[in-house]
């Protein structure tokens, strides 16, 4: 049995992805840290992973017992790549930082990190690097690991969700300051379609915490969005969804056959823009979206 450290910190949602590795690593004894807002959605009662610390907490002695066989390192924040000089270990795969203050990747971690912001390549290369790529990121997870991901599923804590309404749809329309374009301008109309056709509607508001607002996810049988942390509560939860893809990597998500994709004709113009792209936006139809919503109510939820 191996002891494993996976730091994993970064966007909620990518956290959240990040949970099927435990199903290849069942067997092993796992240490995760991820952002103190973040340790609410890992599975705490999963047998294998032992234990959940928040970056916030680590000291330079927080490790000083401990030696790890591997350390998946899956930020390259250099905030938190700061850390792992005080953690003894046989491997690591992934980001770290050089001895002359570089940050830098394995060679087995390279398929991702060469798309990222920190590849050796040029932004223009890595960016037309990703925008070719034809693997969802838990594939690219699996390859860190020497293993070969086949459908696992996302692992969200253990808990009683509320009971879901299969006639409630519920619509992420906000998306954070630093993706305006992922903002789709023609939700309020849909909704309007869907209250027509019978259904009823939520939009998904801020809550006090990420688990409310996952509770909110959970009570609904059907989900529009765009690639945001709702679009993976939905997958984690195994709810019918919809997502719109108007700046970021539509081939990363992986769909577990339960979601419809609708991308932007303008993709690569505004790909990975953190400034407003309207012709990204506004080339996304009701037509495109209502046709994707039509393919998707015909899945039920479980």
């Amino acid at each position: 049995m191996s002891k494993i450290l996976i730091i994993k910190t970064g966007a909620t949602g990518d956290v959240v992805r990040t949970t099927v590795l435990l199903h290849a690593l069942k067997n092993e004894q796992i240490t995760w840290i991820t952002a103190q807002k973040n340790k609410c959605v890992l599975p705490a009662n999963f047998p294998a992973l032992q234990r959940i610390l928040a970056i916030e907490d680590i000291t330079f002695s927080t490790f000083e017992n401990d030696f790890f066989d591997l350390v998946l390192s899956l930020d390259d924040d250099a905030d938190v790549l700061k850390i792992l000089p005080f953690i003894k270990c046989k491997k690591i795969t992934g980001a770290y930082i050089t001895q002359e203050g570089k940050i830098t990747y394995s060679d087995d971690s390279s398929a991702w990190f060469d798309l990222s912001l920190i590849s050796r390549f040029s932004k223009d290369t890595a960016d037309k690097l990703k925008y070719d790529a034809t693997c969802s990121v838990q594939e690219y997870l699996y390859q860190m690991i020497g293993k070969t991901f086949t459908g696992e599923e996302y692992v969200l804590p253990e808990d009683t969700y509320p009971t879901f309404d299969p006639l409630l749809v519920g619509i992420e329309a906000r998306a954070g300051e630093r993706w305006q374009t992922k903002r789709w301008n023609g939700y309020t109309e849909l909704s309007e379609n869907l209250l027509n056709k019978g259904y009823k509607v939520r939009f998904f508001q801020e809550r006090e915490t990420i688990r409310e607002y996952m509770y909110d996810i959970a009570q609904c049988g059907f989900v529009i969005t765009g690639d945001t942390l709702a679009m993976h509560f939905a997958l984690g939860l195994k709810i019918p969804t919809v997502a719109i893809f108007t700046c970021t990597s539509p081939v990363e998500i992986y769909d577990y056959n339960r979601m419809q994709k609708v991308i932007s004709p303008h993709l690569w113009e505004a790909w990975y823009t953190m400034t407003y792209y309207p012709l990204a936006v506004e080339s996304i139809t009701q037509e495109m979206v209502w046709n994707a919503v039509e393919k998707m109510l015909k899945i039920k939820r479980n």
